[in-house]
């Protein structure tokens, strides 16, 4: 399984993410006025948005295993699959916590499963190398601000 570098991360801003437009303050979007992270470049800096997590994350590192019909605990984790079968949905080793519980990075069972305090089940990605600390907190990040979409 491939690791993601993710160097300098610590150093980046990260993006906040709003609901809206603000009224047409300009607030949420980006300098081309696209909303903020649309279009980001799968080149540059993770940020705390579900497009640049699948990108820096799911895709390169996590596919490896979660990925077709085998996939374990039935979590596929492309780019097609990955949102609906995290976001609000009942793990399947804990029933009791959400893979993702928008607004609550702490109980959510992704979060135990990459810093390696899950009830059940080995660290994620298996076997290692585990993702960063920055990589995490922007992950952490995403998942309070409501895990948007």
């Amino acid at each position: 399984m491939r690791f993601l570098k993710m160097g300098g991360i610590a150093g980046c801003v990260v993006a906040a993410l709003v609901a809206g437009c603000g009224g047409g303050s300009g607030d949420g979007l980006d300098a081309n006025g696209r909303p903020l992270g649309e279009g980001e470049d799968p080149g540059g800096p993770m940020t705390a948005s579900f497009k640049s997590i699948q990108a820096k994350v799911f895709t390169p590192v996590c596919t490896g295993c979660h990925a077709g019909g085998s996939a374990p605990a039935g979590l596929r984790l492309d780019a097609s699959n990955s949102y609906m079968l995290l976001v609000d949905v009942d793990s399947a080793e804990v029933p009791s916590l959400k893979r993702v519980k928008p607004g609550n990075a702490t109980n959510s069972y992704l979060i135990h499963k990459l810093e390696g305090h899950a009830a059940v089940g080995a660290r994620m990605p298996l076997g290692g190398p585990y993702l960063d600390v920055a990589t995490i907190t922007l992950i952490r990040q995403w998942i309070d601000k409501g895990a948007p979409q």
